[in-house]
């Protein structure tokens, strides 16, 4: 009797599968698989596709305030309040936790910040090893829709 684990190589062939299923606003069911290698990047881009075809309702700065989700609290605190400046991760930091009196990992904040950059709502510049963002001036006048 063998007891030793397969091969690294065995483990990383096998092909991974993920499957997303939702209801859109008609109640039609959708499904989508990737068969294969599997990435953060595909999944977002899963993600971004099923906010479009499930027709996520749009949030306004101030709607997005009372959400219980620390992004949806941070993008607010953003857009309201860092609109018209630039801003370090570490900036939104402190408006997040002087707006809500809660703590927030800095790794969490510099995470939301690629997200809302990746969704065109930020802009962001690098000087060295300095890295600062702004809200895009037509993202602070519309309705957004920042869900991840």
């Amino acid at each position: 009797m063998n007891c030793e684990p397969p091969a690294l190589e065995d483990r990383t062939a096998k092909p991974r599968r993920f499957r997303l299923e939702f209801y859109d606003d008609d109640g039609v069911r959708h499904a989508i698989t990737i068969d294969g290698q599997i990435t953060r990047e595909k999944v977002g881009k899963l993600l971004d596709l099923v906010e479009v075809m499930a027709g996520t309702p749009r949030a306004t700065a101030s709607a997005l305030s009372v959400s219980p989700h620390k992004f949806d609290r941070l993008a607010s605190t953003i857009i309201s309040g860092l609109k018209d400046k630039n801003f370090t991760a570490s900036d939104a930091k402190k408006a997040f936790e002087t707006s809500f009196s809660e703590k927030i990992p800095l790794s969490t904040v510099s995470t939301y910040l690629g997200r809302l950059t990746d969704r065109g709502i930020l802009d962001r510049t690098e000087l060295g090893r300095t890295v600062s963002y702004r809200v895009k001036s037509e993202e602070s006048k519309s309705v957004l829709s920042l869900r991840p």
